[in-house]
């Protein structure tokens, strides 16, 4: 099982706007609210910040947005908690006998700063967050990522809140269920296609499922 972390294990959707706020105000945009942002946020994130402008934004600015984005959000992200029944999903893999390891975009040291602070190393074959550029698609960090662990895709579920997380799972061809309390509205999941929990406890059992199908 691989866990997706911002939006998905970690409930941060209310630091993740006011950090896009700071760094919208600074170009004399926003405030956006949580429907706002559900309406605009796609990855790569720059693309995000061009719905939002209304028009491509320059290099400048996606490098200003981006670098004070992050430096709001690390200064805002002690505030924010686990999704209230993270633990009862965690245990709920572990319980069924499967490994579990943590996929994030976000930057590696700040991801393990935070993993630290809740105590979840121990739960996980393995902790990866980005080691270069932020912005970017999945894909290839969930196939850098399996590779690390030795785990064939096919015999992986990925768990996240994202339309990309589905699509770096079907471009690896390991199985995706998609959670529906992050990043976006509900029929943006549902044009997907893939199976769609509202707790990640029923995500895990949709994982089950999915996987059994398969096999």
């Amino acid at each position: 099982m691989v866990w997706d972390w911002n939006g998905t294990l970690l409930d941060d959707l209310h630091v993740v706007i006011e950090a896009a706020n700071v760094s919208l105000s600074r170009f004399g945009l926003g405030p956006i609210d949580e429907d706002d942002y559900r309406d605009h946020f796609t990855r790569p994130v720059r693309a995000f910040y061009d719905s939002l402008f209304g028009r491509p934004i320059t290099d400048d600015e996606w490098e200003a947005l981006n670098e004070t984005f992050h430096e709001e959000y690390y200064a805002r992200v002690a505030s924010a908690s686990l999704t209230s029944d993270a633990h009862r999903a965690m245990d709920s893999v572990e319980g069924r006998g499967w490994s579990q390891s943590l996929l994030s975009m976000s930057p590696q040291e700040w991801l393990d700063h935070v993993v630290d602070r809740f105590g979840l190393r121990p739960r996980f074959a393995g902790i990866r967050g980005l080691r270069g550029p932020t912005g970017g698609l999945k894909a290839a960090h969930l196939r850098d990522h399996l590779a690390d662990l030795g785990v064939e895709p096919e015999r992986s579920v990925i768990i996240g809140d994202t339309p990309d997380d589905a699509a770096a799972a079907k471009a690896v061809g390991a199985a995706v269920v998609l959670y529906h309390g992050g990043s976006h509205h509900l029929p943006t999941l549902e044009e997907v296609g893939a199976p769609i929990a509202y707790t990640l406890v029923e995500a895990v059992e949709l994982a089950y499922v999915n996987t059994s199908r398969r096999s």
